[in-house]
This record gives structure tokens, C-alpha cells and sequence, in this order.
């Protein structure tokens, strides 16, 4: 059995630095996104209505923005694809280390087992049983709050791992199995591509209204303090309202 992985003030320190090189860089992979992908990812995930995006909370512009970098797929690559190949960094940087870890995202549903404070959580990966360490000095406070399972966007960064984008909480096992079986998933083209199980696991935790419960780490923040819940992505989509 392989040893687990345990952090050190270095790897904590890295992490810190990606992490605010990462709101630098998910900027501007936001600034490439289509009209058509807005339109396209809200219907996906079931919050366009009348050809209006309707967010159920502040936050759910992270959510919004997530999917479409990496779930909106066109002639085979998503958007973050195309960034990688068109905007070279120097080999051997953090920008450059960072780009390829994007490429290399992993959506998944996990459970969370035990935190290491102000540095992460040892996770397990719930649908292909592997073990993990996720980087996140917020779910590293919040795991006593009763969080224990989280869907989230997960980035490689060697011998652990970040998240990504928004993670939504899971409060309901039948969400997971709607989605997993395509329940109540509609007939949109991209639910059927190659983000589509991200997609669906979205949809169906948004319509199980965990939209509230979504929250943010900013880079910085004291131990004592609380995490803030500003997103880690501040898109501005195009015809978009926030319902009341």
C-alpha cells in the first residue's frame, strides 16, 4: 500500500503561487469563450431559460465559467486545448507547468477523509476508487463543517492535486445516480460529448438546488479567518439575470 502523501511547508508554499497564477491564467481562457458556448453550456446544465442564463446564487458564475472552459468541446478540443496550443509559455515556468496541467483536468465525485490544516484533504476518487491528495487550504478548514463529498474540476500538480473552477457539494446520493444513468439529462448535443459527465453531474446538483451551499477560498486568508466566497473566476456572461 503506497504511503500517503503529506505536504510540506514547500509544496504549501507552491501551491499558493499556482493558485494565484491560476486566477490569472482561468482570466484569460474566460476571455476566448463564445457567445454559442454561453448559450450552449447553460442549456447543457439547465439554467437557460427563455434564452436568459439564470444564476440561483453570486457564485454560480464559477460553476458557469468552469463548464464552459473545459466542457464545451468544438472539432474535438475544449477551450482550454486551444489556449495550450496557441499560447506557449516558457518550459520549465509556473505558467508554462501550470498550462499543462489544465490540459490534463480531471472531473470527478470524491469523498473526503481526512484533513491536513491549511493545506489540504486526502480524497478518494468515489466512481474509480483512487486515493488522493487535493490541495486546498479552504476544504481544508471546512471538512469538520460536514462537507464529505464534493464534485469538483481536479488539476495535477505532481504528487497532489488542486482543484478547479467551482466545487459543488453533494447532498444527495440519487443526484449522482440520476446523472451517472443520464436521468432527466435532456437531449442537448454536449451531454452526449466528451464533457458530458461533468456536465450532467452539474446539472443534477444544481437541480437539487445545492447552488447555496457553493464556496470559495481566496488565496491568503488567514487560518483564523473565514474563506471568502468571492469566485475564483468573476466571468460577466452575456444576457444573464440572478433569480430572486
Amino acid at each position: 500500500m503506497a504511503t500517503p502523501f503529506s505536504p510540506t511547508r514547500q509544496d504549501v508554499e507552491r501551491y499558493r503561487r499556482l493558485r494565484a497564477l491560476s486566477l490569472e491564467l482561468s482570466h484569460k481562457i474566460f476571455d476566448t469563450v463564445p457567445r454559442q458556448a454561453f448559450a450552449e453550456v447553460g442549456d447543457a446544465i439547465g439554467i437557460r431559460h427563455n434564452g436568459v442564463l439564470v444564476f440561483d446564487s453570486e457564485d454560480m458564475s464559477g460553476v458557469m465559467a468552469d463548464c464552459c472552459l473545459y466542457d464545451w468541446f468544438e472539432d474535438g478540443k475544449n477551450l482550454v486545448q486551444r489556449y495550450a496550443e496557441t499560447h506557449t509559455a516558457t518550459p520549465g515556468t509556473d505558467e508554462s507547468d501550470l498550462l499543462n496541467a489544465y490540459t490534463q483536468a480531471k472531473y470527478r465525485v470524491v469523498s473526503m477523509h481526512s484533513a491536513v490544516p491549511d493545506a489540504g484533504v486526502h480524497c478518494r476518487d468515489i466512481l474509480d476508487n483512487e486515493e488522493f491528495f487535493v490541495m486546498d487550504l479552504g476544504l481544508s478548514r471546512s471538512l469538520g463543517s460536514g462537507v464529505a463529498a464534493l464534485a469538483t474540476r481536479t488539476i495535477p500538480l505532481g504528487e497532489y492535486w488542486m482543484t478547479g473552477g467551482a466545487g459543488l457539494p453533494i447532498t444527495s446520493k440519487e443526484a449522482i445516480k440520476r446523472a451517472l444513468i443520464g436521468a432527466d439529462g435532456g437531449k442537448h448535443k454536449l451531454l452526449e460529448g466528451p464533457g458530458g459527465f461533468a456536465l450532467l453531474i452539474v446539472r443534477a446538483l444544481l437541480a437539487d438546488g445545492v447552488a447555496d451551499h457553493v464556496a470559495y477560498e481566496t488565496v491568503g486568508t488567514p487560518a483564523r479567518e473565514v474563506p471568502s466566497r468571492k469566485p475564483r473566476i468573476e466571468p460577466r456572461f452575456p444576457g444573464f439575470k440572478r433569480r430572486r
